[in-house]
């Protein structure tokens, strides 16, 4: 009886570890592994494991800018079944990344972005056990030939990225997560504070955009755009000087 008491408050109780394949992944691209399951000191009936796809989104709060845990997708892992004491189970799973999750590897200084997995382990008349599990996540070739033409060859700098709550329209298409990344560069010489603002969302085989642009003494303007995922460098340049 004491061991049942203490496995539905948390103690012996079954615990969770998922286990990736690769904890680099492109934007949209394939997040494989497998959770593991281990029994605790009783027989605990499992109801269910679930994957949540988690990043953090900038909100205002009582005039006060807090970071708070924003889910983008959930994945269904496992019906019910019971989890015998000291036991061991594997669940494998994969799944395309929400094609908007955050790029997190940008190199800024100032990145406020983070993708994880959390998984949940839903335990009948007990605590649930969960575990995280961070995930880089790197850009498409074409947006990662975009940043860096705008860096390279119009002089900009990456100051700061994060993840805005709300859903914004890009060339027709709007966003569908409820939250959106912001991409910020800085110029001293053309732009003023903050002067291009980038967001990305991945439809498909096509990248929509949204650019805002604050110049000197001309105000904010904003640039929608689309590009296809496959992009040639020419159409790369193109857009770069579109968008600048």
């Amino acid at each position: 009886m004491f061991k049942n008491i203490s496995a539905a408050l948390g103690f012996g109780g079954a615990k969770v570890d998922t286990i990736l394949d690769h904890n680099e992944v492109l934007q949209g691209g394939l997040v494989s592994g497998h959770v593991k399951v281990m029994g605790g000191s009783v027989d605990q009936s499992i109801a269910a494991i679930t994957i949540c796809l988690m990043t953090k989104v900038k909100q205002e709060i009582d005039d006060n800018i807090q970071f708070v845990d924003h889910v983008l997708a959930q994945y269904h892992v496992s019906d019910a079944f019971d989890a015998k004491a000291d036991a061991e189970y594997r669940f494998d799973f994969e799944f395309d990344l929400h094609p908007e999750a955050p790029i997190t590897t940008l190199a800024v200084s100032n990145n406020q972005c983070v993708v994880w997995l959390d998984t949940e382990l839903d335990i009948d008349y007990a605590i649930d056990a969960s575990d995280k599990d961070v995930i880089h996540v790197l850009p498409l070739p074409t947006i990662a030939g975009i940043i860096s033409k705008l860096i390279e060859d119009k002089d900009l700098k990456l100051v700061k990225t994060d993840m805005e709550s709300g859903s914004i329209s890009m060339s027709g298409f709007t966003n569908e997560s409820g939250a959106y990344q912001e991409i910020e560069f800085r110029k001293s010489s053309i732009f003023s504070r903050g002067e291009l603002e980038l967001s990305f969302a991945i439809k498909g085989d096509t990248i929509y955009g949204l650019a805002e642009i604050d110049r000197v003494l001309r105000g904010d303007s904003y640039k929608s755009f689309d590009i296809s995922i496959h992009a040639s460098d020419a159409e790369i340049d193109d857009l770069v000087d579109y968008l600048i």
